[in-house]
C-alpha cells in the first residue's frame, strides 16, 4: 500500500543518514548540554550573590542599629549624669567641700591596726542604728504602700557597715591573725544583709523581719572576731574611738572614718546618695 511504501523510504532514509550528520548531531547534542550547565551556573552565581548582597543588607542595617542604639545609649548615661550633677551642685551649695563620704577609697584599706579596730566598733554602733529604724519602719510603714523612705537603710548598710568594714578588715586580719573563715562568714552575712534591703527598698516583697535576724548575726560575729583581738590593743582601740572624738562637730566635718560615723549616728543624719 502508499503507506507502507511512504514507512520503507524513510527508513531507507534513515539507514542511509551519513556519518557526518550524526557526528554533527552528537556535537549539538553536547553544546546544548554544555550551555545549560553554563546557564545553571550562572543562575547558581546569581542566587549567590544574591544572598550575599542580603547578607551584607542585612549586616550593614544590623551595624547601624547598634551604633544607633549605643548613641542613645550614651546620650541617656550623659543626661544622667548631668541630671546627677545638677542635684549635687545643687546639694552641696550649702555643704562645704570636705564633707566625707563614707564610702569613699573603699579600695584603700585602714593600715593603722587600732584605727581598724576603731572603725569596727564604730560599724557595731552604725549597726545598731540601722537595726532600731529596720523595727521603726515595721512598725509604722504599713502595706501595700509602706509609705517610708526605704532607701535610708540600704544606704546606711553600704556607707556605714559593708564599706567600712571592707577598708578595715584586711589589716586586722593581717595584723591580729584572725580567723580567715570567720571574716568571710561576716563578709557574707553583710553582703546578704544588703541584699535584703535592696529587696525592701524595691519593694517587691517587703520584709523587714529579715534584716532583724541579720542585724543580730552580724554583731554577734563581730564580737567573735574582736574577742581574738589582745585585750591591750583592743583597750587603746576603744579608747581611740571613745575619747578621741567630739560628737558636737557636724558629721559633714573632716575627720576620722570612726569619727564620722559615730558623729552621724550620735546626731541622727539622714544618709541621702551616699554622703551620710
Amino acid at each position: 500500500t502508499i503507506q507502507t511504501t511512504i514507512q520503507k523510504t524513510i527508513q531507507t532514509r534513515r539507514r542511509r543518514r551519513p556519518a557526518s550528520a550524526l557526528a554533527s548531531d552528537k556535537n549539538a547534542s553536547e553544546k546544548n548540554k554544555r550551555q545549560q550547565q553554563r546557564m545553571m551556573r550562572t543562575d547558581d552565581d546569581d542566587d549567590e550573590r544574591t544572598l550575599t548582597r542580603s547578607k551584607e543588607k542585612r549586616e550593614t542595617r544590623r551595624e547601624d542599629e547598634n551604633v544607633s542604639t549605643n548613641m542613645n545609649r550614651r546620650k541617656s548615661i550623659f543626661m544622667v549624669n548631668m541630671s546627677w550633677g545638677c542635684f549635687a551642685l545643687a546639694f552641696n551649695s550649702n555643704v562645704q567641700p570636705t564633707s566625707a563620704m563614707f564610702n569613699s577609697g573603699l579600695d584603700v584599706p585602714i593600715e593603722e591596726p587600732l584605727r581598724a579596730v576603731a572603725v569596727v566598733l564604730a560599724v557595731k554602733v552604725a549597726l545598731q542604728d540601722i537595726a532600731n529604724q529596720n523595727e521603726e519602719f515595721r512598725k509604722t510603714c504599713d502595706a501595700p504602700v509602706y509609705n517610708c523612705d526605704l532607701s535610708q537603710l540600704n544606704v546606711k548598710c553600704a556607707t556605714r557597715v559593708s564599706g567600712p568594714m571592707t577598708r578595715a578588715l584586711p589589716t586586722i586580719l593581717e595584723t591580729y591573725g584572725l580567723d580567715a573563715y570567720e571574716v568571710e562568714a561576716l563578709k557574707q552575712s553583710i553582703q546578704e544583709l544588703e541584699t535584703q534591703l535592696k529587696a525592701n527598698n524595691a519593694r517587691v516583697a517587703v520584709n523587714f523581719k529579715a534584716p532583724a535576724e541579720y542585724f543580730g548575726l552580724i554583731d554577734r560575729q563581730i564580737d567573735e572576731l574582736l574577742a581574738q583581738i589582745p585585750e591591750d590593743a583592743m583597750t587603746n582601740a576603744r579608747d581611740m574611738f571613745e575619747k578621741e572624738c567630739d560628737l558636737s562637730v557636724p558629721a559633714e566635718q573632716p575627720a576620722e572614718l570612726d569619727c564620722r560615723i559615730a558623729r552621724a549616728v550620735s546626731q541622727g543624719k539622714r544618709p541621702s546618695g551616699g554622703v551620710s
